[in-house]
Order: structure tokens, then sequence, then C-alpha cells
């Protein structure tokens, strides 16, 4: 058999062992790095070596490679995008059993197939490289000075052992038709130009790892700040939404209509951005039940269990509206301003607590100046406007009945933005031209309306949960369930205002990925775990080997769970009328609608939505009445206010008159 040799040079003696001393020092591993140099260096002392098959090197190879993922999943599940430095420091540890391997091997270097899967499927006798070998000394010993590197010990002193080292390599692979001194002088402008560069390059590092991991971050958990908001009014092209799952909710009864779940809210609006004046924190007493009263003397009318996850220690933490009391959780500190924003300390990751709550308490924290306050750039058009619906001239129930009204009946929903207003007037085009925009537009719309008829409002962020996980058995929000609304002070309390069309929920699932059923299971098995860790490990270091252990069959038990036991799929609440649930809209006169056109053999595609499926079967004629009936059938559907009876009945007076019509709109679909 024809074999190739490495084109890597040996290492030179002792070369490993300080490469791993190196490691050990600047990871805090010195121990460990001692007893794998020892190991290493002593091989070229002991003459007795393993009979290591190429197939055996394969196998081992293998097993550093799922080694190499279980390490990365755990460590990013549990430190995030900062993981990536902690796995730069254990890769020596992973990689050790190869290397190891091949020094006590007869051969001394392995077939290239162990390195790279794909050869092994070659033919030998007709592929050379199939049966090359090489060498991993060299390779490993970069490798732990780039895991040094990632430690936190960077001193001037470390910068000169790694020169020396490298100066050790080279002058082992130097070329020699180069004379010493000129291979020495420009080995020592290198090493001058890099200790130059890395003074300045140390603090660019710092700013652009700042920058990454802030970017890295706000991909993957998104920090909410409780005094300022950034809204995408303005953006050109479609505001893409994650299906990432950020929270979760238990409830002891099925959700009828969504849940709104506050962040924060603000009083300030300039240029796109909202933010708050005078927004004090106060630090909140433990009681002895160990829960903290968000509204004193006000009795529990539901209550709910939830699960978010924490960027830092202390932030901004999801809550129905009207909260009384969080309790059965271990936080250090819980604070709240004015505004009913709550600020939780505890840990970074998934958390989990009760909130009770009640949405008839009786009396609030009146408004202040901030919140009738709207800058003069857009007070023109906003008074305008006002003076259009005469606002003035109603009351303030009439007033915020007249604004919910105008939105409803005259904008629609959109993620899309295809062109750029001068002097930024997008809300003002939001309101006289185009009347499309998403929540943000809405929320800030109806705020600054209120408040121009002399009503306190202000704007609110948050979730919309109404979806329900047959996998967790529990609500869920995802990342395009971000919502914004708006809170106006009307008979001494503050009351939600949603003024954005219900279409939004079902337009947002159209987008949804077709990978979701696959994350959102590899988004379970993370929270479970964070979960269970969190609860039952006591002492990390004591436990994190058999932790990784147990994260096999935990992989192969969701596996046959989802694949051989039952099958998950999401739903959306509307899927639970098979479980006789009762919701808003069940009895929508639209359904007989969907039935008769249905049983005529234009049957709807699994998955597809009545928007999509009406537009494909193509009526051609009502067309007008049908999307009429449609809309309504949503708001009765998706809105927590329902319907008027004006409105039940003209959806009522539609459906009766496209089902007289029915042979001839399927006499016109029968001809198509």
């Amino acid at each position: 058999m024809n074999t190739s040799s490495t084109q890597l040079h040996n290492a030179p003696p002792l070369l490993m062992g300080a490469g791993l001393l190196i490691w050990g020092w600047q990871c805090n591993f010195l121990l460990f790095a001692l007893v794998m140099a020892l190991l290493l260096e002593t091989s070229h002392l002991i003459s007795w070596r393993w009979p290591i098959t190429d197939k055996e090197f394969n196998t081992l190879s293998d097993f550093s490679g799922v080694m190499f993922f279980i390490a990365v999943v755990y460590i990013f599940t549990n430190e995030g995008a900062r993981g990536i430095y902690i796995i730069l420091t254990v890769l020596p540890f992973i990689l050790f059993p190869l290397l190891i391997t091949q020094k006590y091997s007869h051969e001394g270097t392995m077939n290239s197939s162990a390195l790279f899967p794909g050869l092994r499927k070659l033919d030998s006798s007709l592929s050379p490289e199939a049966n090359s070998r090489v060498d991993v000394n060299l390779p490993y010993f970069v490798i732990c000075i780039i895991s040094a590197s990632a430690g936190n010990q960077r001193t001037m002193l470390f910068f000169v052992a790694v020169c020396i080292l490298l100066t050790i390599v080279l002058w082992s692979v130097r070329p020699s038709r180069y004379s010493l001194p000129v291979w020495f002088i420009t080995l020592t402008m290198a090493f001058s130009i890099a200790y130059a560069g890395q003074l300045g390059l140390r603090q660019l590092q710092a700013s652009i790892e700042a920058s990454f991991l802030g970017i890295f971050d706000q991909l993957r958990w998104r920090y909410r700040d409780p005094n300022r908001s950034t809204t995408a009014m303005g953006s050109l092209g479609r505001l893409k939404l994650s299906d990432r799952i950020v929270l979760r909710l238990k409830t002891k009864q099925a959700i009828q209509t969504p849940i709104l779940l506050k962040e924060a809210s603000y009083n300030t609006f300039a240029h796109g951005i909202w933010n708050n004046k005078e927004s004090d924190f106060t630090v909140l007493d433990q009681n002895l039940d160990k829960s903290w009263t968000l509204m004193d003397e006000v009795e529990a009318e539901a209550s709910v269990t939830l699960s978010t996850y924490m960027v830092r220690e202390k932030g901004v933490i999801p809550l129905p509206h009207r909260s009384s009391k969080i309790k059965n959780v271990a936080a250090v500190e819980i604070e709240k301003n004015q505004h009913g924003t709550v600020i939780m300390d505890m840990r970074e990751g998934w958390i989990q607590y009760d909130v009770e709550y009640n949405a008839n308490i009786q009396k609030e924290l009146p408004p202040d100046e901030n919140d009738l306050h709207i800058l003069d750039f857009y007070r023109a058009d906003i008074d305008k406007l006002a003076k259009q619906l005469k606002l003035s001239s109603m009351t303030d129930e009439q007033a915020v009945y007249t604004v919910h009204r105008f939105f409803q009946d005259n904008f629609t929903y959109s993620l899309n933005r295809k062109q750029r207003y001068p002097r930024g007037k997008y809300l003002s085009n939001f309101l006289f031209k185009n009347r499309q925009g998403h929540c943000e537009y809405f929320a800030t719309a109806t705020t600054l309306l209120l408040r121009s008829a002399g009503i306190p409002a202000r704007y609110a962020i948050g979730y919309s949960v109404s979806e329900y996980s047959s996998l967790e058995r529990q609500y869920i929000a995802r990342a395009r369930h971000a919502h914004s609304w708006a809170l106006v002070f009307v008979n001494n309390k503050w009351q939600v205002l949603d003024t954005t069309p219900s279409i939004w929920a079902p337009h947002e699932e159209e987008n949804a990925s077709v990978l979701e059923p696959f994350m959102d299971l590899w988004a379970w098995i993370s929270y479970t775990w964070s979960r269970w860790q969190s609860e039952d490990v006591v002492d990390e270091e004591q436990n994190t080997g058999f932790l990784l252990w147990l994260l096999i069959p935990l992989i192969a038990l969701l596996a046959w769970r989802m694949y051989f036991k039952e099958r998950i799929k999401r739903r959306h609440p509307s899927s639970l009328v098979a479980e006789e649930i009762a919701y808003n809209g069940i009895d929508s006169s639209f359904y007989e609608l969907i039935e008769q056109i249905e049983q005529n053999g234009l049957p709807r595609h699994p998955g597809e939505t009545l928007i999509t499926w009406l537009r494909r079967i193509d009526l051609r004629i009502q067309n007008s009445q049908i999307e009429t009936a449609l809309k309504l059938h949503y708001q009765y559907r998706f809105d927590p206010s329902g319907l008027s009876s004006l409105d039940a009945k003209e959806l009522q007076r539609i459906v009766s008159f496209l089902l007289s019509c029915k042979d001839e709109w399927l006499s016109v679909q029968n001809v198509a």
C-alpha cells in the first residue's frame, strides 16, 4: 500500500510541553497542563508503543468531535456570546486524547481520514490522498497558543514567552538559503512590529469585542432599556422578526383573548425614540412570605407563571397589566418606578416567577405633565387630525372610542416600508397618506393623538401572548410577538388601548420559518436544561462532567418523544377547538362561509391562512364583500374588545348575502 507522509515538520523536543504549560498558566489549568506535558514529553523516553489502527484513530477523532459539539452546546447555553472564549480555553483538553494516542502509536502519525471524514469514502488504490499521513504535533501547539491567548493574564511576560517559542519553531524550519543575520534581523523586525501593534490592538480588540458581543446578544437575546426605546418607524424594507421563543406563560385556564405582558412604558417621543423623563426606581421591601407587593391592598383576581430570559443579572421583567404581587422567585432585589416598570436583580439565564394581578383596580398613580407632552415637530399635524375627529368636544370615553374606531376602520397592518420621507415625516405620512404600518406606528400615533385631546397617555411595549405549544404544554411568546400599545388614563385608571388591527397576529404567522418546529424543540431542550441546572445543581464544579454526559441521553429521549411517541406541531389557540376550549369568535358566522366553500371542492391547504386561501381560489365576484367580512371576522377573533352589535349584524348580513350567491360564484370558479 502506497502512503505519503505529512509535509509538516516534527515539533522540536520539549516544545509541546512548553506550549501546554503556557496554556495552563494563562487559563488557570497549570496542574492539568503539567500532567499533560509530562505524558507527552516522556514519550521520548519510553520505547513501547500501542498498535493503533487507522479505524481506531477514526473512532477517536469522531469521539473528540462529539465532545467538542457537546462542549459548545453546553457552554453557549450557559454563557451566551462570551462562551467563545471558554470554548477556546478548553480546546487542548478536547484534542489531547487524539494527540497522546498518536504519540504512543507505532506509526507516530495518523491517517488523514481521521481528521477529514470525507477521505474515508475514497478508494485508496485510486486516491493516494486517502492514504496520506499527518502529524498533529505542531497544529496542537498552535492551538495551545491560541487557547492561551483567550486567557485573562495576557501580560508582557506572556508576549515574550510566545515570541521565544515561535523563535524555536521557526528556527527548526528556517530556509537554508538565507544567512543567519538576515533571518534574525527579519524575525526581530517582525516581533518589534508585533509588540508595537499589540499596544494599539488591545484597545481596538476591546472595542470590537464589545461591539461584536453587543450585536450577538441583540440577535440572540434583547436587553430592554427601561428609559429608552428606539422604534423601527421610518426604516426601509421589510421589518424581519425572529421566531425565537423569548418567554413562556402558564395559566390555570385557557387564554380566550391575547394577554398583553408589559415590560416598560414611556412618556416622551422625539424623532423615532421614546424616552422617560423623571423615571425614579424604588426598591421594594420583601414580605414575610418572600413575595413582593407591587400594589398595596389589592386582592388577586388571577395569577400566571412566567418564564423569561435575563440577559444580565439585573433587568426588566414582563408583567400583566395591573400586577399586584410577585411570588416564588429567589430574587436578590426588585425595583419599581412610577410608570409600573419592574426591574429584577437575580441572575443571567432563564428565570421563573408567579404574578398575581387584578384588572378591576379602582385607583392608580395619576399621570404627570410629561404624559401630555407633544414635541413641536409633530404638534401641528397631530392637532390637525384631532380637530378633524372633533375630539375636544367629546368626553374622555368617547374620544378613546373614536380614536380606536378611526384606526380600525381606516388603516391596515404592514411590515413593509418602500419609501423614505423627507425630514422624518414618516408619522405624518402614516396618518394622512398611506395609512399602513406596524404596531409602533399605531401605538405612537394613538398616544400623541389622545394627548392632543387633553387625555394623558403613554407608549407601552412588551409581548402579546396567545400561542399555545403542545410540546411544552404552556403558552409561548416569540420575538415576532413583541408588541406596542397605548396606556390611557381614564376614570382614574390606566387602561390598555391597542389600536393595531387585530389581523397583525395571523399576518405574522404567515412569515414563520419552515424550520420553526425544530427550532422550538431545541429551544425547549435548552430551556429544560437551564431550569433543571439552576434548580437542582448545587456545586457546579463538581457536577459539570456529570451534566455533560447527561446531555446525551436527554437528547436521545427527546428525539424518541418527537418522532415515535407524539408528533410535535405548533398550534395557534384556534386549534384548541378540538379540545372543546372556548375562545372569542368561535361562533363567528364567517365559519359558515368557509364550510360552504370547502364543501364545494375548494378546500384549504394544510397550514394555509384564510387570506392566502381566498386569494388563491379567487372567486372573482363579491371579492370586496368577502374582504370586508374577513376583516370583521379577524376583529371578532383577535381584538379583545370584540365586535360592536352593529358590526356583528353587518358580518352576519354579508355572510348571508354571500351564501345566497353561492351558485353564482361557484359557476364562475368552475369556468376559471
